[in-house]
């Protein structure tokens, strides 16, 4: 009787471990890219128009892997609030947004780079931190007010930020077809001149 009472409890918590993993690892795939999501749409949400003496360009550029995998590449200039400031002041950081490996052969990461003290005499080292691991992909588009682009470039199109802007992630994922999920969020930039209906020239498409 001992033995068959063994035997059930351990099928049963056997059971309930197994369902634990199973609904933590749901939930950890649905939190991945959050993160890294809430902090891109901070970034955004206060880019800094690319005029003035602090405002520099807002760049998006095209890119693939070496398996042919989007790997876009973002770099603008946005204002920030934190500990060292008092309320209501910021500063104005260069912010750049990149899927890298961080070390050779291993897997791609969504990396964050900001340089700080841009009127120092000489340029900073940037501070580079990981939002996100195993990412396999970053995909980036600019609205334009009707269309969007692949690419945008501030300077060549009379110093306008993009109207909003579409963050896409490729995540590796063993229990999604072909090992990737892909999640993606659109976020407008409240600084943009642009009018609805309104495009500037552009060459992503």
């Amino acid at each position: 009787m001992t033995a068959v009472l063994a035997g059930s409890l351990y099928a049963t918590l056997h059971t309930a471990y197994r369902a634990r993993a199973s609904a933590v690892s749901v939930v950890e795939r649905a939190r991945r890219g959050e993160a890294a999501f809430e902090r891109t749409r901070a970034d955004l949400a206060s880019a800094v128009v690319p005029r003035g003496i602090l405002a520099g360009v807002f760049l998006g550029e095209d890119g693939l892997d070496g398996l042919g995998r989007p790997a876009d590449v973002l770099m603008f200039y946005t204002t920030t609030c934190g500990p060292t400031f008092p309320e209501g002041a910021a500063d104005i950081l260069m912010v750049e947004y990149a899927c890298e490996p961080v070390e050779e052969g291993g897997k791609p990461v969504l990396l964050r780079r900001v340089t700080r003290s841009l009127l120092a005499t000489a340029t900073p080292e940037p501070e580079e931190g990981v939002l996100c691991r195993d990412v396999l992909g970053l995909d980036l588009k600019y609205f334009d007010g009707m269309d969007w682009q692949d690419v945008w470039d501030s300077s060549a199109q009379d110093n306008v930020l993009p109207r909003a802007v579409e963050v896409t992630l490729l995540l590796a994922d063993e229990q999604s077809p072909g090992g990737v999920r892909e999640i993606n969020r659109i976020y407008p930039l409240p600084c943009s001149s642009l009018q609805p209906g309104l495009t500037v020239e552009a060459s992503g498409r």
